[in-house]
């Protein structure tokens, strides 16, 4: 479809768990991990709690390749004029040379914890964001876990296609059934029942047959597709969005979800 000036164009509101409850009475310890243009959602959020909570602390760890791949490397520093004793910012960058060896390098597990042990009090943190590459992400989130902090104080953006581990869980759940699954879909108080071909999650099943599902990442994080399973099973190979009670409910991520019998119905309306 082609764009010309004056079209409208029909979008859904912001969805998804990567913010936080504005408390402007409150001191609380914020951390963000970004990695390139991960930053992006980090700063929106970096910026929104220093101004409107003056108690509350940032701390930023900014992963890049070197100096010259920085984004908004003039904006931090203004940042961390602005907020001097509030905003800490560590860059870690995978190939120019650092005066502390530390900052040099992947932020991967092992970097975590080092920095976790010498640099970051992460007891101390209310809430976590993280943004960037899948693996940089989960080696963050396991590093932070480890480190005490609970999966309902860790928020994640991501912006990926699926990693080789994620393809090999698919292959495992679309082998536990063999015949051809028999799919009901609920979508704005109307339902329609389409065939599965094998292989297939909820979400492209539904898309494949021009049904108007939500959805945005199709990573597991941005919990854009969340349905409900009201009949048959499904196996959800990834979650980074859903709490536990929510899963107990019965709700999947549409992207993550492939079909365990041999008729699975849904509703996207919740």
């Amino acid at each position: 479809d082609t764009l010309t000036p004056g079209m409208r164009v029909e979008a859904i509101p912001p969805m998804g768990n990567f913010h936080t409850a504005i408390e402007p009475e409150r001191e609380k310890n914020y951390i963000g991990f970004a990695g390139g243009s991960g930053i992006t959602p980090v700063l929106s959020i970096l910026k929104t709690t220093l101004r409107a909570e003056p108690q509350s602390k940032f701390t930023l760890v900014y992963a890049n390749r070197g100096v010259n791949t920085i984004m908004f490397k003039e904006d931090l520093e203004d940042l961390k004029n602005q907020f001097m004793g509030r905003l800490t910012i560590l860059h870690i960058l995978e190939s120019d040379a650092q005066d502390i060896d530390l900052f040099q390098g992947r932020v991967d597990q092992e970097k975590c914890d080092l920095l976790f042990k010498h640099w970051i009090d992460i007891a101390a943190m209310d809430t976590a964001f993280i943004c960037g590459p899948e693996p940089m992400m989960l080696a963050i989130a396991d590093a932070l876990r480890q480190h005490g902090l609970r999966d309902d104080q860790i928020r994640f953006e991501l912006f990926a296609s699926a990693q080789h581990g994620r393809l090999e869980q698919r292959k495992k759940a679309v082998a536990k059934t063999e015949k051809p699954t028999e799919l009901g879909v609920t979508i704005d108080g109307t339902q329609r029942t389409i065939t599965m071909e094998a292989g297939q999650s909820v979400l492209d099943a539904a898309l494949d047959h021009a049904l108007d599902a939500p959805y945005a990442c199709k990573a597991g994080v941005c919990s854009t597709c969340r349905c409900k399973v009201t009949k048959g099973a499904v196996e959800m190979i990834a979650n980074h969005a859903l709490e536990d009670y929510e899963i107990e409910q019965g709700y999947v991520l549409a992207c993550q979800s492939y079909p365990t019998t041999e008729q699975v119905d849904v509703e996207f309306d919740h």
